[in-house]
């Protein structure tokens, strides 16, 4: 019988455990505060610093992310998972404290720094918290608790951006980042209160050349599993050809058809979608989730249809809400899968190298995207982005086990 044979009709099955009620509660003040933070960061710096120096300070944070992720996830690997989330959080908050103080005026080097804290102690946050899910639910409830953490990230996501906008026009941007410290605090408790025990018993060897080599454990235990390789290799070729350029294109030609608010209704729109999607992803009972999670992506090749063709808003908005329903759906599956065919003890490992593929690249998709699109002409670029969706996520199959999302026989 699969995990999604064994999922209970109610998600309120899920609130019968104490720890994963804790576990939801932390995840939604985090998201909800980080998503304040992120609207308030711009209001605070821009006035002051300008385009250039806001730039810089949203690199640094983006790199330091991208650079520590691999360590976060042995770290994750190595302690409790649950004092290691509340020491990222306790150093996201130096990093808050840090753009309350040097934002404004100060050397730009501190605020770069405190944008590398931040950056930081999300590298070592997800990972841990990726991880910790195993330790809250029992498998069964897996699917169930991946879905409505999925949905909850992106209400917490729409609600945090929308008070981020409300403080500022209110109390402004220096007070909209004193509510961000202070959802660190309720994240906190929750997670001093979880107390999940460390999977590793023995001594943990100090040292650089230890991290590494348990590093190297990591890519080894994705590599003897090829279904996994081959869709975190898919992720990176999508989130380049495809997410990022999305990303950064979808404003600039949003706004010259229809007006700033365009770009409002269309994220909307995919953070409904998103919601739905994990919704309807905890209900899916199948023995081929990767079937499922693939087919679910293909309204995601539509995407980069709508930046060339002149379709109206609501049309986009639909595309919008279809692709990132297929995109929460994928998520769920893609999560539970590792979480149940990975041993536990490298959880940490599997998932920052899950993001790693995701998100390395994107920063240089972001910013080619726009400039490649203006040389070769949009339609071009959108035939390119539009072959490589749908060869990468059809192409997975020839590798046995993404079907099933789980390898065709025990790895040993």
């Amino acid at each position: 019988m699969t995990t999604a044979d064994a999922v209970p009709p109610s998600y309120r099955a899920l609130f019968a455990y104490p720890r994963y009620l804790a576990f939801w509660l932390g995840q939604v003040t985090s998201v909800v505060g980080s998503s304040v933070s992120l609207i308030a960061l711009p209001a605070l710096v821009l006035p002051a610093r300008g385009a250039t120096a806001f730039g810089l300070v949203i690199a640094a944070q983006a790199l330091a992310g991208v650079l520590l992720l691999l360590f976060g996830g042995v770290i994750a690997d190595r302690y409790s998972r649950s004092v290691v989330m509340a020491i990222s959080d306790a150093v996201c908050v130096v990093g808050v404290a840090g753009f309350l103080a040097f934002a404004e005026s100060g050397p730009l080097a501190l605020l770069m720094g405190a944008a590398c804290l931040v950056g930081v102690g999300g590298a070592i946050y997800q990972p841990a918290h990726r991880a910790a899910m195993p330790q809250v639910v029992p498998e069964a409830l897996l699917q169930k608790a991946n879905a409505l953490e999925s949905a909850t990230k992106r209400l917490g996501a729409a609600g945090g951006a929308l008070l981020g906008g409300v403080l500022i026009a209110t109390v402004g941007a220096r007070g909209a980042f004193v509510v961000d410290l202070a959802t660190y605090a309720v994240s906190l408790v929750t997670l001093l209160w979880l107390r999940l025990p460390a999977l590793r018993t023995g001594d943990v060897p100090p040292g650089v050349r230890a991290v590494l080599t348990e590093a190297r454990d990591g890519i080894r235990e994705v590599r003897r599993r090829p279904w996994a390789l081959v869709i975190m290799i898919q992720g990176t070729l999508q989130v380049f050809f495809l997410f990022a350029p999305n990303y950064a294109l979808v404003p600039i030609v949003s706004q010259q058809r229809w007006g700033p608010e365009a770009y409002g209704w269309l994220s909307a729109s995919a953070s409904i979608g998103m919601m739905l999607g994990s919704a309807v992803a905890g209900r899916i009972r199948t023995k081929r989730p990767g079937l499922w999670a693939m087919n679910a992506l293909v309204p995601c090749a539509i995407l980069p249809l709508c930046l060339a063709l002149p379709v109206s808003l609501p049309l986009w908005c639909l595309v919008e809400m279809l692709a990132w329903g297929g995109i929460g759906v994928f998520f769920v599956l893609w999560f539970t899968a590792l979480q149940t065919e990975f041993p536990a003890e490298v959880h940490g490992r599997v998932f920052s190298l899950e993001s790693i593929g995701n998100f390395a690249l994107q920063p240089i998709a972001i910013a080619v995207a726009p400039l490649l699109a203006s040389t070769i002409g949009m339609g071009a670029f959108v035939a390119i982005a539009v072959f490589v969706m749908v060869a990468s996520t059809y192409g997975v199959f020839l590798v046995r086990g993404v079907t099933e999302l789980r390898s065709p026989r025990p790895v040993v």
